[in-house]
């Protein structure tokens, strides 16, 4: 039987430039590729620069989730200078990560799943009204309901952003966390306007966010068994803090059912389908960064593909509530975004908590002592799972500078044994009900909330350019 080829380039509400390519035989995909279309290099840019400068300059590598670079630059920088963050510093600092979290988390449920399933008229010129083809399940009046939330997100989203702007100075890219804990100063205006918000995201979580996405879930229940990985998973502390009055996860890694704690010496980066070079095609976090390639043969993406002890892992918030063992009901896509909301309302009473023992006081800084030599190792609990740092600083500048976002580990290309990533896997063995609307597809890669750095979030067939080419 003849196979056929659909290419979706780029694939529409995600975060960056993402081409999905998968092989479909008796209207199921057999094969499957991942590929990352945009090169940022970032590594180099750092290299040589004063190590202090590192949180400014990380946070501009993504504008969707900042505040998450800035906190694990920080955190690298503290473990290399041997500094420990003031307790309220850190509390501080938690509150505006959870904001981060609660902005992403949000948008991404509504703006980016929920025209998935809901059909929602009137988002913008972009939009086609009342499409001819697609699989919309919801009765018009429950459909209306859901439309209109899909809108009523928009402020609530941005006011996480309010809330981000007011403990971290500034939102996307703050300047609040620093070495030492934060910049700013807590005032009884700041706690006032912070709780006002927090309180008014966690009611629209509770009444709105939760059921709907349980509305979504029941009429499309199959897709509790579309989409399922590797069912390996990382996790990264959450909330996890001995202080704090209300703790979310301590993190680990769960492979095969089995959990063990994370040992970040276990992690390299195959780059075999990789536009970067390294010796035997692997990078080891922390030393050089690879060098970029985008002649090399048989290689289709920018994005590496980290493995853990040699397997491919999935990174998120489903990750995160396995580990934690609050979520066990699948792996696949609807459990995806089942989980995100379920995390979101998590996020929300961890934050109450937080805010409780958040004290009115000054920020606390000082002149730092940067060391002739060391490294560094910054983990945060990023909107879609693990992000690590990597700083080694040598004669008092950045000798290099490497990061691994959540998205090279679900996004990932194959490795160099030529296992699939994450998303990959999850693609193949789909059953796809119209190949020249294989809504399945967006459906399944949507529920990891791909970012590949900021690009193109929208693409209509009534505008070009768009490409999905059947062959």
């Amino acid at each position: 039987m003849a196979r056929t080829e659909v290419i979706i380039d780029p694939v529409s509400r995600i975060s960056g430039l993402l081409d999905i390519s998968v092989e479909i035989e008796n209207n199921v995909i057999v094969e499957a590729r991942s590929g990352g279309m945009q090169f940022r290099g970032f590594e180099e840019m750092f290299r040589g620069r004063l190590p202090l400068d590192m949180p400014y300059l990380t946070a501009r590598t993504c504008g969707i989730c900042s505040t998450h670079h800035e906190l694990a630059s920080t955190l690298a920088l503290e473990q290399a200078l041997g500094v420990t963050p003031s307790v309220n510093g850190m509390v501080v600092r938690e509150l505006a990560n959870g904001f981060e979290l609660l902005q992403n988390h949000i948008r991404q449920i509504f703006q980016f799943v929920f025209p998935d399933y809901v059909n929602i008229e009137g988002i913008s010129p972009l939009q086609k009204t009342n499409p001819e083809s697609g699989d919309y399940r919801l009765p018009r009046d429950i459909n209306a309901k859901l439309a209109n939330d899909y809108f009523a997100s928009i402020p609530i989203s941005r006011k996480a952003h309010t809330a981000l702007a007011v403990l971290a100075g500034k939102a996307p890219h703050p300047h609040g966390i620093f070495v030492g804990g934060v910049t700013t100063n807590v005032t009884i205006k700041q706690f006032s306007e912070v709780k006002s918000i927090l309180n008014e995201i966690t009611d629209f979580v509770k009444d709105v966010l939760i059921p709907d996405v349980n509305i979504i879930a029941s009429y499309y229940s199959e897709y509790y068994e579309l989409g399922t990985s590797y069912r390996n998973f990382i996790s990264e502390p959450l909330f996890a803090e001995d202080n704090f009055p209300v703790t979310y996860t301590v993190g680990g890694v769960m492979i095969d059912g089995q959990l063990s704690p994370l040992d970040v010496n276990f992690i390299t980066e195959n780059l075999r389908y990789s536009w970067f070079n390294a010796p035997n095609d692997t990078a080891v976090p922390a030393e050089t960064p690879p060098a970029p390639d985008a002649d090399k043969a048989g290689a289709y993406s920018w994005v590496t593909a980290p493995r853990y002890q040699g397997l491919p892992v999935e990174v998120g918030p489903l990750a995160r509530m396995y580990i934690s063992g609050v979520y066990t009901r699948g792996t696949a896509a609807m459990d995806r975004n089942v989980a995100r909301a379920l995390e979101t309302q998590i996020i929300c009473n961890v934050m109450q908590g937080l805010i409780e023992i958040m004290q009115l006081a000054p920020a606390v800084q000082r002149q730092w002592t940067i060391p002739q030599s060391a490294r560094g190792i910054g983990i945060v609990a990023a909107s879609r799972g693990i992000l690590m740092h990597f700083l080694e600083i040598e004669n008092g500048i950045t000798k290099n500078y490497s990061l691994i976002p959540p998205s090279n580990w679900n996004m990932s290309p194959r490795d160099n044994n030529g296992v699939r990533g994450a998303a990959e896997e999850a693609l193949v063995g789909t059953p796809i009900q119209d190949i020249r609307n294989p809504v399945e597809i967006g459906r399944i890669i949507r529920s990891f909330d791909p970012c590949l750095n900021c690009a193109a979030h929208v693409t209509s067939d009534r505008y070009s350019p768009l490409t999905i080419r059947i062959i």
